[in-house]
């Protein structure tokens, strides 16, 4: 039996307008080309959130893919050969674009995919005005290295103390989509990133240390915190991992897309003239 198609590059405006109809969910991964390292290609976050979208959508029927938001921001990696950087300004425009152009075609339930972590301020501002210019439309987001059970999952097999990048998890993921294409030959483990208490990142969630803090928010040029690309040790790498990774990444969010289409749209209120008693007893019937 065939597979049903749901990419949405590939169907007929007629299947996408009865798509819409259906109340199928949009997926939009969101990636990016950047090093990775020694032993990596440019487009792990990029061929990683696309990987997990397909296979969302093999779990549920509600759910179509959308061609990537393939670039991201990068101005911190610029420093290596290879990546490619955006203005955020534009990036924001461009995915708040995308996202008006489904909620124009009747799609109101989007979920943005990101596998890129510098762009998970530009996720919030897209998801946001999204819903601004267009509130008949939910539109959500999150990155796959951030869902629960991805941060579990991980958590349990994890062999390395620090995940952040071209490391132990994403080197994982990688090798259960395209073995041949990852070079663990030349994985090293590069652990250069000056950690405090309140400078920290972990992909998964660990804090690094006792003392550890809520992580400031900054983000340093990559090269002052890296020797050879990487943040983390990929020698540790297995596709065993891999597959736990993408599974557990793939049936989180089909349970987020059953979520999103079990969820009321409620249009918003304007509260100027409101009457306060009126609102009052509305609380209190809560």
């Amino acid at each position: 039996m065939a597979e049903r198609e749901f990419r949405y590059e590939r169907m007929t405006w007629p299947q996408l307008r009865e798509a819409a109809r259906a109340e199928m969910v949009v997926l939009v991964p969101f990636g990016s080309i950047e090093q990775h390292g020694f032993h990596l290609p440019v487009d792990v976050d990029l061929r990683i959130v696309q990987e997990i979208c397909a296979r969302t959508a093999r779990l549920t029927p509600h759910a179509l893919v959308m061609a990537p938001l393939v670039f991201g921001f990068e101005t911190h990696h610029m420093d290596w050969p290879g990546t490619i950087d955006v203005d955020w300004d534009v990036l924001v425009k461009y995915g708040v674009c995308v996202c008006a152009s489904l909620a124009r075609h009747g799609f109101r339930r989007i979920l943005i995919v990101n596998g890129h972590g510098s762009n998970r301020p530009l996720l919030d501002l897209i998801t946001r005005l999204t819903v601004i210019k267009h509130p008949e439309v939910l539109c959500a987001g999150q990155s796959w290295f951030h869902l629960g059970e991805v941060m579990r999952v991980f958590n349990e097999v994890r062999e390395s103390d620090l995940a952040s990048h071209a490391c132990e998890l994403e080197t994982s993921a990688y090798l259960a989509i395209d073995p041949d294409a990852v070079d663990m030959s030349q994985a090293v483990a590069d652990l250069s990133f000056r950690r405090s208490p309140h400078v920290w990142g972990d992909l998964a969630g660990r804090r690094p240390a006792p003392d550890s803090k809520a992580p400031l928010v900054m983000f340093e040029h990559f090269s002052t915190g890296s020797i050879s690309g990487v943040r983390g040790d990929p020698t540790r790498a297995t596709a065993e991992k891999g597959r736990l990774l993408l599974d557990a990444a793939a049936r989180e969010l089909a349970e987020i897309v059953a979520e999103l289409r079990a969820r009321e749209i409620v249009p918003p209120t304007d509260h100027h003239d409101a009457d306060i008693a009126d609102l009052k007893r509305r609380l209190g019937a809560v």
